[in-house]
């Protein structure tokens, strides 16, 4: 086995794990129905039980469901990757690299600076 098809073995699995992460991700919940406590008479003031539902949406309706998406579709870009360069060589790392950016954009963080 060359590096190269070691390194596509490797995005191969890496993708598995992504398409598993997301769906890990979906499941995950913050709000009201997070937990039975909340929603139980004299259990929390109102601006609470409120405030939690706001967040609730956000993050259950939103940041959840983008995250879900963004490993999936990275999965299968990973997956979609591998499979086109399998049968090519090491000489080919270089537009392999550049078709996965394309597909997927930077994952980078940037510093905050102040």
């Amino acid at each position: 086995m060359t590096p190269f098809s070691a390194d596509l073995d490797e995005l191969t699995r890496l993708s598995s794990i992504l398409h598993d992460l997301a769906a890990e991700a979906s499941a995950v919940r913050t709000g009201p129905a997070a937990g039975p406590y909340l929603s139980t008479p004299g259990g929390m003031m109102p601006s609470v039980l409120e405030a939690s539902s706001i967040s609730g949406d956000l993050v259950d309706g939103a940041l959840v469901a983008a995250i879900e998406e963004r490993l999936g579709e990275t999965g299968e870009i990973m997956t979609n990757v591998a499979e086109q360069y399998r049968n090519q060589d090491a000489s080919n790392a270089d537009a392999l690299a550049a078709t996965y950016t394309a597909a997927t954009g930077e994952w980078s963080a940037e510093e905050n600076r102040r």
